[in-house]
């Protein structure tokens, strides 16, 4: 699907969980039972779903429902579409250089935030990066989450997993949101995760997120709640506003550290912030060793926009796209691209040609994939 457009749904709380997401069912059916079929269908995988769903244990009712809704509407075991709503969690798992849960896997993700010193205008770029990355790109979508038939936020999302990867909430103090990975910073990380996900229960990163999106208006008191909460596993928030930025480090119990734009952070300028899936500010030498870049190991993804960032003074969002595009920092499993600023409420998605997509041809290393759609939100 590189290069096409993004379908758009609308998913309506006041809703019956297990009708929510009736509509988006109906259109990605297909390519849902195809990623089952090939990998999730043979012994091995049913019985490792079986045991995930049976360890986790129940979810919050509403979870619960949804999870039921889908499985009735596409005829999957209920255990497995439980199972995959722990995706991310279980992205972080690595053992000892990258991710091993297949068929997902990693490294995966880069986000940037910047203020375009010219007007003021504060963007938020980002990459996804998630394999088989063939399979999942047929699955991407923007939800339009409502309640009482008003937009809360608009996310996008993977069809089967119910949770927002990227999300934007309007408003004159609104915020932006993109979820990476953020591989283990500490010896028994492994440990950690598994006894939070599975012994504690905690409620799922995605849920909670999704939670507080739904719930919190304002930037300041979602960057407050998403420092705070307690999550089952690590993880990276690049949340912008309205002239405004910052990056979360989490751990499970609190925040690890962070970076506000505007400030001096390590190795970037004042005037933007950059994730990737690592601690570089701790020096994170697993860095070094991602395979996943344009130009494999030896070679950081984030070293690759930053070379372009750092080329020029005013950071548009022309500069962005082609920071997150360049060959050595788009990874080989880019499924998903977005630009987005709250202020002028762009909402700009495209859908690379991800040289892990075998059906399309990769674009030329000098141009920039083919945006899909820019929806404005006023």
């Amino acid at each position: 699907r590189p290069g096409g457009r993004v379908p758009e749904f609308a998913v309506d709380l006041d809703a019956a969980p297990e009708a929510r997401f009736a509509e988006v069912v109906g259109h990605f059916n297909a390519s849902i039972q195809r990623v089952y079929r090939d990998y999730l269908s043979n012994f091995v995988a049913t019985g490792a779903l079986r045991a995930l769903s049976w360890s986790r244990g129940a979810e919050d009712a509403e979870l619960a429902g949804e999870i039921r809704g889908v499985a009735a509407l596409t005829g999957l075991p209920e255990h497995g579409v439980h199972a995959l709503q722990m995706a991310y969690e279980l992205q972080t798992v690595m053992v000892p250089i990258v991710n091993f849960t297949r068929p997902w896997s990693g490294p995966g993700c880069m986000g940037i935030i910047a203020m375009n010193k010219a007007d003021g205008m504060v963007y938020q770029a980002r990459n996804l990066d998630f394999s088989p990355a063939s399979y999942l790109q047929d699955l991407v979508y923007v939800g339009v989450f409502k309640r009482g038939g008003q937009e809360l936020f608009r996310a996008q999302m993977i069809a089967g997993y119910f949770f927002p990867v990227t999300a934007m909430r309007s408003g004159p103090n609104g915020y932006a949101l993109q979820l990476n990975t953020r591989y283990l910073d500490a010896f028994g990380g492994n440990l950690a995760l598994m006894r939070n996900l599975f012994w504690e229960k905690r409620e799922l990163n995605g849920w909670v997120i999704r939670r507080i999106l739904e719930t919190t208006a304002e930037y300041e008191a979602a960057v407050t709640a998403l420092s705070n909460t307690k999550y089952v596993a690590t993880m990276f928030h690049a949340i912008s506003g309205v002239k405004k930025g910052t990056v979360l480090a989490r751990n499970p119990d609190g925040l690890a550290y962070s970076m506000r734009l505007g400030e001096r952070n390590a190795q970037c300028r004042d005037d933007y912030i950059i994730i990737t899936n690592f601690d570089y500010v701790y020096h994170d030498v697993k860095e070094w060793f991602d395979p996943t870049g344009g130009k494999g190991i030896g070679h950081p993804r984030r070293q690759a926009a930053q070379a372009v960032l750092n080329a020029t003074a005013d950071l548009t969002p022309q500069v962005l796209q082609a920071a997150i595009s360049d060959p050595g920092a788009i990874a080989v499993d880019t499924i998903f691209q977005a630009v987005i600023n709250v202020e002028l409420g762009v909402w700009n998605l495209t859908l690379p040609a991800c040289k892990k997509c075998p059906r399309v041809k990769a674009p030329a290393a000098t141009k920039a994939p083919a945006a899909t759609k820019t929806l404005v939100h006023v």
